[in-house]
């Protein structure tokens, strides 16, 4: 197995659902990983799994809307493994309301975390990347942001931003324009 065996990675969102098993599989692969998310408890419990099954795992409580979190998050990876290879944006919340149920405090908070969280997540982890010779960036997006979704529109328009933050974050990063070796995928 060991396919990103040396490999640093952030996993936000870890403490559930497709954040937990994407870190899980990431340590069993053999990267050391920095699991983070609001659930603390339950993000420890994915890090004592990870070591558990032999893997290296870090948490650290994380509002990856907040961008002097962002900053310590990708601050204490690379102090504690050396350097950053790849970031997993898998945190994201859903607000089920229709847009005349949708106050703007909530539209807000939704693309705080889903939007805002992964262009702060993917700034700081390629500026760190850059520095280490490049890396990877997954941007978790949906279907939601193909198709529009009734009683769902703030998390498809977050969604959607997602999709295209990623496209233009991958031509930006990419060998060909700036030269970072930084993938950018969704």
């Amino acid at each position: 197995m060991n396919r990103v065996s040396g490999k640093v990675a952030i996993v936000t969102g870890a403490a559930s659902g497709l954040g937990k098993a994407i870190a899980i599989l990431l340590a069993r692969e053999g990267a050391k990983v920095m699991a983070t998310d609001l659930d603390e408890n339950e993000g420890k419990a994915v890090v004592g799994e990870i070591i558990k099954q032999g893997g290296e795992g870090f948490f650290a409580r994380q509002d990856v809307a907040s961008e002097s979190e962002w900053k310590e998050i990708v601050k204490i990876a690379t102090e504690r493994f050396g350097k950053l290879d790849v970031l997993v944006n898998c945190a994201g919340v859903f607000l089920g309301a229709s847009i005349e149920e949708t106050t703007l405090d909530k539209w807000r908070w939704v693309l705080s975390v889903n939007l805002d969280g992964v262009f702060l997540g993917t700034k700081y982890a390629a500026e760190a990347m850059r520095r280490s010779g490049g890396g990877s960036v997954v941007n978790m997006s949906s279907a939601g942001g193909i198709v529009g979704t009734p009683n769902a529109s703030a998390y498809s328009a977050s969604k959607g931003g997602v999709r295209l933050l990623t496209k233009a974050a991958a031509i930006e990063y990419s060998k060909a324009n700036l030269g970072y070796n930084i993938r950018v995928t969704h």
